[in-house]
């Protein structure tokens, strides 16, 4: 598993931010290799942005080679981008999930 956490900030209401995860929700649904991808924000600090879980490194690979990753970074309203990229130790979260089934 790898993880992608984008951050950006956006001057946005809390009810704009509603609207677009509502309205994007659908988009990530159908990216092949995203486990997930959880919507974040601090509405307070103007922080959004998104945390993804994708099956292995191509799916990574192929989101932060498409159009949508793109619109991401290049959304005229939203500044600041922090993009991170992170690894998930599959043995140590094997070994939770196994602890957790007892």
């Amino acid at each position: 598993m790898h993880i992608l956490i984008i951050n950006f900030t956006a001057d946005a209401t809390p009810e704009q931010f509603d609207a677009l995860a509502h309205e994007d929700a659908p988009i990530f649904a159908g990216i092949e290799g995203l486990v997930h991808k959880h919507f974040i924000y601090n509405h307070q600090e103007k922080n959004y942005g998104g945390v993804y879980m994708f099956e292995n490194k191509a799916a990574l690979d192929a989101y932060m080679s498409g159009d949508i990753y793109k619109s991401v970074l290049e959304n005229p309203h939203w500044s600041n981008h922090l993009v991170r990229h992170y690894e998930v130790h599959a043995e140590a979260s094997n070994i939770q999930n196994k602890l957790k089934q007892i």
